[in-house]
């Protein structure tokens, strides 16, 4: 009786593939949520760059004949083309007579995709929205 007793806890046969399948969805939505912020942060990074670089630019072009055009479009092509057609660049100067004395200010919002359904189930249309601004002072 002894013996049979230590034979039935020896065959434990599929309990790794039990304990496998318990962990697996745990595993899963944590690299799903690791590739989707990479992903996102990413992103919120590039647009960051854009609105800074396009504040940048508006100080030197400032008094360009059609200027916030001019650097709509150039804060728009430093962004990469998964996200630079989707952009909306606002650029306003605080003094609109005379651009070289006041600041400029350049907002910058856009919508990106999730790559992983898990995050796009708690956000709306399977996207995240991005926004930043920068405002520098026109010298």
């Amino acid at each position: 009786m002894l013996f049979e007793n230590k034979k039935l806890i020896k065959e434990e046969k599929g309990q790794a593939f039990v304990e496998f399948a318990l962990v697996l969805p745990v595993l899963l939505l944590i690299l799903c949520g690791i590739i989707d912020f990479g992903w996102i942060f990413t992103h919120q990074n590039i647009v960051d760059h854009c609105a800074r670089e396009g504040a940048r630019y508006a100080i030197i072009h400032s008094t360009d004949v059609d200027a916030i055009s001019i650097i709509t479009d150039y804060t728009k092509s430093l962004a990469p083309a998964n996200i630079g057609n989707s952009l909306d660049v606002d650029v306003t100067f605080s003094n609109t007579i005379s651009p070289r004395l006041g600041d400029v200010t350049v907002q910058i919002s856009g919508r990106i995709d999730v790559l992983t359904p898990l995050i796009g189930l708690y956000t709306k249309e399977q996207s995240i929205e991005l926004n930043s601004s920068c405002t520098m002072r026109v010298e």
